[in-house]
């Protein structure tokens, strides 16, 4: 029978310590409901007494309708000297009325001396004191046994004398914690297989820092050593470098062998949600995901070598550890001047576009784009505007006449007043020239006005599309006022988005290839999703705002 293991996520508590994260109240209850439906086994709240948010959460966390996970409120032992019943950081572990009480404690004895401030029996005795009031008030104890490799270490025999008094105090589970983050796989597998061998009957659990970048095979090595409880976060946060980050965890367990031919998780995981989970977090965290993060990030199956995805074209294990799709993520093929034959087809053929007959010229052109800094692998917009004006049929929508952008003086700028810029366009659609002013704090922002403006009498469709993201980048920064500037715009309507990209040493000639290219793909689209588009009746034209 495969060994039970359980997953015990701290992102609401230890995850809080990264660096840029500050949970509200709400973002806390709002977690808690998403790692819950995900179906974690536990889920550390906080640290009641230790902050109002804290105390508030305990008290609002008892209105959801928790289904999978038990609760788990973190302390520590009680301070030393000072009988259990009357220290009041315990009182509030029982207060927060959670099934499950976390608290941690010291392993190390040089830590304990120099940190702690207080003799190693009283530790001891800290340890068992604790534990055993809590038992007595009926709660499931997990023991967090904080630098417990650094004790093993330098002193293994207080190490085990702390790990017999929990036993004795009836402890449910003793964690073994790389608090620096500073062990190596093979240090982790040896202390866990040791205090395994050396107390058969104990619930272990493991929980590793990241410092060394080693938290996730630390945490892998550590259940394939004798721990059935290992405690993360998703998506890696925590302090310093982080904690291990259980979604990578949890997708080994589950998809890679030996872990999932040896041990089970709760049925209710299921590791094609993994993907959307991450970035539902990251989302909650204001802390965008890494792109390049193991198994769900947006690069993680991402190919761009052409000698690459000519063979994942053909078998897909080729290049792919696992398919995607198991953890809920999708294969995306980049175009560059490293593409091969292959990252174009694939791509054209997603678009429903056949580049057989004119390959060899779309190739060229992308490798003369990428040259003078136009990449194209993250505007999968300007690529399709590519291979359409490569079509025999293809007919712009607009023809761009002349571009004109008035400044206000610059000296006047110095009484703080908003001075416009003022863009004038002129451009033909058919046999008809539109020529048409708008106003608006920035250069680019004014263009952009004027252009859209001036498609509406044409197209009012356009009144749907919205741009929602702009960007700006320099690619030789050593010219000065004279670099290169690369201008990125994301566009959308309807849920449908789409990025453009121009790049020229002036930034409106720059903006303007990426806003023709967005509109004209707009255009495009538009006529081929006619049916997914609730074209608005009253739009205001200047609504969008370009920082530019």
């Amino acid at each position: 029978m495969n060994k039970r293991l359980y997953l015990y996520d701290t992102t609401l508590r230890d995850g809080a310590q990264s660096k840029g994260i500050s949970y509200s109240l709400d973002d806390k209850l709002t977690l808690t409901q998403k790692l819950d439906d995900f179906g974690f086994d536990y889920i550390e709240g906080g640290w009641p007494g230790s902050n109002p948010k804290d105390e508030a959460y305990f008290q609002r966390v008892k209105r959801l309708k928790l289904k999978h996970t038990k609760l788990v409120a973190f302390g520590s032992t009680r301070k030393p000297y000072i009988a259990v019943e009357h220290d009041p950081q315990v009182k509030a572990l029982l207060d927060a009325d959670t099934p499950v009480i976390a608290i941690v404690c010291k392993f190390w004895s040089y830590h304990v001396e120099k940190v702690l401030r207080t003799e190693l029996s009283e530790n001891l005795e800290m340890i068992y004191d604790t534990i055993r009031f809590l038992k007595q008030h009926r709660r499931e104890v997990i023991l967090d046994a904080e630098h417990f490799f650094d004790g093993f270490k330098h002193n293994r025999e207080y190490v085990e004398q702390c790990i017999q008094v929990a036993l004795n105090a009836g402890v449910d589970n003793v964690t073994l914690c790389d608090t620096n983050g500073g062990s190596m796989p093979q240090e982790i597998a040896a202390a866990v297989t040791s205090i395994r061998q050396q107390f058969p009957q104990l619930s272990l659990g493991i929980h590793c820092h990241n410092d060394c970048d080693m938290a996730v095979a630390n945490s892998l090595l550590a259940v394939s050593s004798g721990a059935s409880l290992i405690q993360g976060t998703v998506n890696g946060y925590g302090e310093r470098c982080g904690n291990a980050n259980l979604l990578s965890v949890l997708a080994n367990l589950q998809l890679k062998s030996p872990y999932n031919d040896e041990f089970k998780l709760t049925s209710t995981i299921d590791s094609g949600r993994l993907t959307q989970l991450a970035h539902d977090v990251a989302d909650i965290t204001n802390i965008p995901l890494n792109n390049s993060a193991a198994f769900v990030g947006h690069h993680a199956f991402n190919h761009k070598g052409g000698i690459h995805v000519a063979a994942i074209s053909e078998a897909s294990d080729t290049y792919e550890h696992i398919a995607p799709e198991l953890v809920g993520n999708h294969r995306q093929i980049s175009i560059s001047e490293l593409s091969g034959k292959a990252n174009i087809k694939l791509q054209a053929k997603k678009l429903g576009l056949d580049v057989s007959r004119n390959f060899q010229q779309v190739l060229s052109n992308i490798k003369s784009l990428e040259q003078t800094g136009l990449t194209l692998e993250n505007a999968p917009g300007s690529f399709e505007m590519l291979l359409r004006k490569q079509e025999p049929s293809y007919q712009a929508s607009f023809n761009i006449l002349n571009i004109q952008i008035h400044t206000s003086d610059v000296v006047l700028a110095a009484d703080k007043q908003t001075h416009p810029c003022i863009a004038t366009v002129k451009l033909e659609v058919g046999n008809t020239v539109s020529h048409v002013a708008a106003e608006a704090p920035g250069p680019v922002d004014a263009l952009n006005r004027a252009l859209k403006k001036s498609l509406i009498g044409f197209y009012p469709q356009l009144k749907a599309m919205k741009l929602t993201d702009y960007k700006v980048s320099i690619i030789n920064p050593q010219k000065a006022s004279a670099a290169t500037t690369r201008v990125w715009i994301q566009s959308g309507f309807n849920g449908h988005h789409w990025a453009t990209i121009g790049c020229s040493d002036n930034i409106i000639q720059a903006s303007t290839q990426a806003l023709v290219d967005s509109y004209e793909l707009f255009l495009i689209k538009y006529r081929h999703h006619s049916n997914a588009v609730d074209v608005p009746t009253n739009t205001d034209d200047n609504e969008e705002t370009l920082n530019g």
